[in-house]
């Protein structure tokens, strides 16, 4: 594996990572974490009805995300949030929840989570998960540069419907 396909220690820590939580104690306790691991760059909100405006004003690379809130509920967030993310795009979404069921889990992630966490977090786990989905999320616009770089040096394919039958 070439390592350095993978973004370094200070790449990952320029991305930008929203909070969305309604209990200011949690978004303190994840503030604390990102500012220990030098993730300088994110910002939090405790008004859910707040989210998708914050998220298209940001355009963060992560969004970690409370699911029970009052007015929109985390699956509410997460549908506006992949509705406002550009097509194509990898948008990383790290559930977090004191509901920590099977049931939970599963719908969370079928509804579009990327990964899932119960509270109360543990700090050295929901970094190393920060951390993993940033990974995906810079190796996925990597990729896509690559593919764009690609497909600008390919000549341009015929279309001519006669050429492909045989006919003139």
């Amino acid at each position: 594996m070439n390592s350095n396909l993978f973004p370094s220690e200070q790449q990952l820590c320029t991305a930008k990572i929203l909070i969305i939580d309604d209990e200011m104690a949690d978004i303190r306790v994840l503030e604390w974490a990102l500012r220990q691991a030098k993730f300088p760059n994110f910002r939090s909100l405790t008004d859910s009805t707040k989210a998708r405006k914050e998220f298209e004003q940001f355009q963060p690379d992560l969004v970690l995300l409370d699911l029970n809130m009052p007015d929109l509920d985390g699956f509410a967030v997460l549908k506006q949030l992949r509705e406002s993310a550009p097509a194509g795009e990898f948008l990383p979404v790290l559930m977090l929840t004191g509901e920590n069921t099977a049931e939970t889990r599963s719908r969370a992630l079928a509804a579009g989570a990327n990964d899932f966490l119960g509270k109360p977090i543990d700090y050295t786990e929901v970094m190393l998960r920060i951390r993993n989905l940033l990974q995906t999320r810079f190796l996925h616009r990597q990729t896509r540069e690559i593919q764009t770089q690609l497909e600008t040096l390919s000549p341009a394919k015929e279309t001519n419907p006669q050429t492909k039958s045989g006919r003139k």
